[in-house]
């Protein structure tokens, strides 16, 4: 195991202890009371014409943040797979905590904090997701291949997550087996970005959960504490959504007045001792009593329908990549939902991590056909707000004119009103297809007159205007239909400014 490598970085430097980051805990713990969770850069943020990074910022690509495509170590396999059955059979589990070898230790590993574990956890049958040595890139992988794989409704209410301090230390797995990029000289910047990175996924996999994401803990090597310092201060100073995300640093708790770091906490400079997880538990007492006690985050679900133009051929091609980054930054909570989650026929795994995959595109699939699926494709999930970009398979293939394109909107609003009446529907005049600009006019002419006949006051339409301001030449793919990158982030711009609209006015 790894965990033997995370202090034995030797340094004579001295450091002067950076000013505390308390503020910003004292900030989520007075605003958790009512459950309005921001961190301290939001409140300032409102006297300054600054503009400080967001936890829902796009996520860098570095070794701390770059997922690899399997794990090749066979320890760290193993409790990745032991996690995965936990969490397969948890049933009514409340708390989870999610980390290296300092969470595993809670209760496995040395079991070093099982009487405050016990007293403190074991009445929310927690579950202990820590894997001695790992590292950000690692547990990315985990976080997205079935460690949050929870059965529905068996979903934690708080996730608790300490991520980052082996990235300054491990550079290599356990068997040897893979090399990674990381270690003492590894960016702080970019060992922020993966635990936020981490973070990210646990709100998008879990949208009811509400996470606290800690601080990296002190360490006496006093050359690894002056970059873990670092990458706290990047995480305490973002912006954060009200409710979904406490940062908490625990600095203040664990060093002396000196700023050295607490003896009687540590156990070797890295791990923490009985008293040490006691310090943990009692800090964070009065959130996860506010948590158990509060009804679970209700993100607005939102579907986004369509053909290839909504699938996408690959992450980068799919205005749902960036639509969902949008829509978070804005400040809503929210959840895609749709019973399919890759690219390209279905054949395709997403190849980004960064957004929530769910949607219900269908590459090749006229309107006609999703008229008449849309009831069974539906049967799991029932939407706030549909968003619908449909047409360009039928024009392309030549199998409806613009009217029978219509109708079949139509039906498809019907069987969407059918599951929820007060349904919110964004309805879009469809973006240019090569070699069909008459074919196109026609249809988004079409869909403006259903609209202003078919919004109601109880269930309004909202239409969009993806054609006008698109590009063939400079917005399209090779194949003429489907959006290029740019073209799929002006998509989902223009999504997004009529879907903000509507949920600030709810």
């Amino acid at each position: 195991m790894l965990e033997k490598n995370e202090s034995n970085l030797n340094s004579n430097t001295m450091i002067r202890p950076i000013n505390p980051i308390a503020a910003a805990v004292v900030l989520a713990l007075a605003s958790f009371s009512s459950l309005n969770v921001e961190a301290a850069s939001e409140e300032s943020n409102r006297s300054s014409n600054t503009v400080s990074p967001h936890f829902w910022d796009a996520i860098p690509v570095s070794p701390s943040t770059a997922m690899p495509s399997k794990i090749q170590d066979g320890y760290w396999h193993g409790q990745f797979q032991r996690v995965n059955r936990e969490v397969a059979e948890a049933k009514n589990s409340k708390i989870v905590f999610f980390g290296d070898s300092i969470t595993w230790h809670w209760n496995l590993g040395r079991q070093t904090g099982t009487d405050v574990w016990n007293k403190c956890f074991a009445k929310y049958n927690p579950i202990n997701m820590g894997n001695s040595g790992d590292i950000t890139p690692v547990m990315l992988y985990r976080v997205t291949h079935g460690n949050l794989d929870f059965a529905i409704g068996q979903e934690p209410k708080v996730a608790v997550l300490l991520c980052g301090t082996n990235n300054f230390v491990v550079t290599g797995s356990a068997g040897g087996q893979v090399k990674w990029d990381l270690g003492i000289d590894c960016p702080s910047e970019d060992v922020a970005n993966g635990a936020r990175a981490v973070a990210q996924v646990f709100r998008r996999r879990l949208p009811q959960t509400r996470v606290i994401m800690l601080g990296i803990l002190p360490v006496s090597n006093k050359t690894k504490w002056v970059e873990c310092q670092k990458t706290n201060a990047r995480n305490a100073t973002l912006a954060y959504n009200k409710d979904e995300v406490i940062y908490l640093d625990l600095k203040d708790q664990l060093l002396l007045p000196d700023g050295s770091i607490n003896k009687t906490l540590f156990s070797d400079g890295t791990h923490l001792t009985p008293e040490g997880y006691q310090v943990w538990a009692k800090s964070m007492e009065p959130m996860i009593s506010k948590i158990m006690m509060a009804q679970p985050l209700d993100p607005v679900k939102i579907i986004l329908i369509g053909d290839s133009i909504t699938e996408g051929s690959h992450s980068s091609s799919s205005y749902r990549r960036y639509l969902d980054g949008m829509l978070r930054r804005s400040g809503h909570l929210i959840d895609f939902v749709g019973s399919r989650k890759k690219h390209n026929d279905g054949e395709t795994e997403p190849d980004n991590y960064e957004y929530d995959v769910d949607h219900e595109g269908h590459w090749g699939k006229d309107s006609r056909w999703l008229a008449k699926n849309m009831p069974s494709l539906l049967a799991d999930d029932t939407a706030d707000v549909a968003v619908i970009h449909l047409g360009t398979e039928d024009i392309v293939s030549g199998s409806g004119t613009a009217e029978e394109i219509v109708e079949n909107i139509e039906k498809i609003i019907e069987t969407l009103r059918s599951k929820n009446e007060t349904m919110k529907i964004v309805l879009s005049q469809i973006i240019p297809a090569k070699g069909k600009a008459a074919e196109v006019a026609l249809l988004n002419r079409k869909i403006a007159e259903f609209i202003e006949s078919h919004s109601t006051d109880q269930s309004p339409i909202s239409m969009v205007d993806q054609h006008s301001g698109f590009h063939p030449t400079s917005d399209l793919a090779s194949d003429g239909v489907l959006p290029n990158a740019e073209g799929a982030k002006k998509m989902a711009s223009i999504f997004a400014s009529t879907i903000n609209k509507l949920l600030s006015d709810q």
